[in-house]
């Protein structure tokens, strides 16, 4: 699997401010992602004012031409840009400005208007967040989204998410069940720990192809969304580390690799003489034996041997050649 695609999530690291956005950006061109994803918040669109965060949600909030901004830079840079979206002014902002792809966060897989919406839209990818939705929620939003190119995003955001409440193995149920949808994993590990790689390689076994991962200019700011994620450089060895684990997946059903025939070639047993055997000898079990020998050309199967007469004499170990036996049996 040598296709996998890294997503660096940017979220709400940006802090409403342009400058910082555009160099969250610039960061995860650097590092070698595939996109960049930010929350394209407005606050009326996902709280009402009473809401504990919704002064941070409207501190979140960026001129339309900031994003736009973005969006230009992100063509720049070859880099795609995907943007969560909340409602209908967010939605037309990332059409506009020819967003690659926008992302329904687990906040509405049960908002049936917004779906219709982006259902409606140009906007041609869709990733969807299923961490904390059922089953039934996750199959109504992909009726409405049938048409797209459609991501499930397996993972949530728990500050960081606890070991086992990862519960990577989902992802085979979703294959089962989705056979034309492409699965994700949404990595929210503690980033000074090991499983900060080692659980979005497992999430690859298991069948993801699509990586998020979140990315900080510098977790010692504690800018928002720091808890699960990696430094520039760290986020550049995880982008080269997950490449190399999509490689190491390979393709199922696929033939060996060239390095693995060779290894065959080099280690596989010829099938040699147990004894001397005299030239007319017919050829019984007993008188063959399977070992590694310097002979350029050999038998590799004692079934080829066995049985047959030989046309030649061969000595005691050495390996029984092809043109060693007599046409027929």
């Amino acid at each position: 699997m040598s296709d996998v695609y890294i997503i660096a999530e940017l979220a709400q690291g940006f802090e409403g401010k342009p400058q910082q956005a555009m160099a969250l950006l610039e960061a995860a061109a650097a590092a070698g992602a595939d996109a960049a994803k930010f929350q394209l918040v407005y606050a009326e669109e996902l709280a009402t004012a009473d809401y504990q965060h919704f002064a941070l949600f409207r501190k979140l909030e960026m001129p339309d031409d900031a994003w736009r901004d973005l969006a230009r830079r992100a063509r720049e840079a070859a880099i795609r840009l995907q943007l969560d979206v909340f409602g209908p002014r967010s939605l037309a902002l990332a059409e506009a400005i020819g967003a690659h792809a926008v992302k329904v966060h687990s906040t509405d897989m049960g908002n049936p208007g917004l779906l219709a919406l982006i259902a409606r839209s140009r906007i041609g990818e869709v990733l969807l967040s299923t961490g904390g939705c059922t089953v039934d929620e996750i199959e109504r939003a992909l009726a409405v989204l049938r048409g797209k190119r459609l991501v499930l995003l397996h993972g949530f955001q728990g500050y960081p998410t606890p070991t086992a409440a990862n519960q990577i193995l989902r992802l085979r149920d979703y294959a089962t069940r989705y056979a034309d949808v492409r699965l994700g994993f949404a990595d929210h590990a503690d980033p000074e720990s090991a499983l900060s790689a080692l659980l979005p390689a497992a999430a690859l076994g298991a069948g993801a192809s699509v990586i998020e991962k979140h990315l900080t200019l510098d977790r010692r700011l504690k800018l928002e969304d720091y808890e699960s994620a990696l430094d520039p450089a760290e986020f550049k060895a995880f982008v080269q580390g997950m490449r190399e684990c999509g490689l190491a997946l390979g393709v199922p059903g696929s033939a060996m690799h060239e390095s693995e025939l060779s290894y065959r070639g080099k280690t596989r047993k010829h099938v040699v003489a147990s004894r001397y055997l005299p030239a007319g000898a017919l050829v019984g079990a007993a008188d063959v034996a399977l070992k590694r020998s310097a002979s350029a050309t050999f038998i590799q199967e004692t079934a080829q041997v066995v049985g047959r007469r030989l046309a030649r004499a061969v000595k005691t170990d050495e390996a029984i050649q092809p043109d060693a036996l007599a046409e027929g049996k």
